[in-house]
């Protein structure tokens, strides 16, 4: 039996020359997915946003398997500002969010005090938490690449309740990404692993939800949970604690 019955992280491309988006859907049928979260990233798209939405659900309209339209953007400074406008995010169902090296005192214009650079960290996620501009954290903590890494078991445990106390209370669905582990080159998948069950427990007590995505952008990527699964195991998150996608 299929651990989770979808994939809520599949990247797309906005300006869509071809049938690609169709082949998304038939490979996530094919996998035996109920449904599926179609991510294109801001600026991606030549069109609205809205009609980029609505593209994306007439496509699914041919396709047994239920479309939720996504958008993802960076975020960007400490204010919790991301790159995408609210307008802008308005008509998809899912707005993921992530640091990047875009992102002023975590990526770039890293502080020399590593407690400073811990401060910012979090500084950038309660921002955005508190303005309400996502429903997902995304790629969680993907610091291992960043010009001053911080790999997962040296973020404060204090730190992280605060956080997960914020995104429970929000309803903000903190990301199992298959692709989690490619952040962190100088760990192995092992260490990595250990490290992260360790974050995810800690949001698990807070109450936080979680989705599972593949983070794909092949077809033949699509519906490849198996990492997903290993970090549910090893963080002890049961099924119930999913977000439901059918249910967007």
């Amino acid at each position: 039996m299929r651990l989770i019955s979808y994939d809520a992280h599949i990247n797309i491309a906005g300006d869509w020359q071809s049938s690609e988006p169709g082949q998304f859907l038939r490979a996530a049928e094919a996998a035996g997915l109920q449904a599926v979260g179609l991510v294109t990233s801001y600026g991606a798209f030549e069109t609205s946003a809205g009609d980029c939405a609505k593209r994306l659900r007439a496509i699914a309209s041919v396709s047994p398997v239920q479309v939720v339209p996504a958008i993802q953007a960076e975020i960007l400074d400490t204010s919790g500002q991301i790159s995408a406008p609210a307008s802008t995010c308005q008509p998809f169902s899912l707005v993921l969010a992530h640091l990047s090296e875009r992102t002023a005192g975590v990526g770039r214009e890293v502080p020399a005090r590593w407690e400073k650079l811990i401060d910012n960290i979090f500084a950038s996620l309660m921002g955005g938490l508190k303005a309400g501009l996502f429903n997902v954290l995304a790629y969680p903590f993907n610091l291992g690449r960043f010009p001053a890494p911080v790999t997962p078991g040296e973020l404060p445990t204090e730190r992280l309740e605060e956080l997960g106390d914020a995104m429970a209370t929000g309803e903000i669905a903190c990301e199992l990404c298959n692709r989690a582990w490619w952040w962190y080159p100088n760990l192995s998948v092992s260490e990595f692993t250990e490290e992260f069950a360790r974050v995810l427990q800690t949001f698990s007590r807070c109450g936080v939800k979680f989705i599972a995505g593949s983070d794909s952008r092949t077809v033949s990527g699509v519906g490849n949970l198996r990492y997903v699964q290993r970090l549910m195991q090893a963080a002890r998150v049961e099924r119930s604690q999913l977000v439901d996608l059918t249910r967007l």
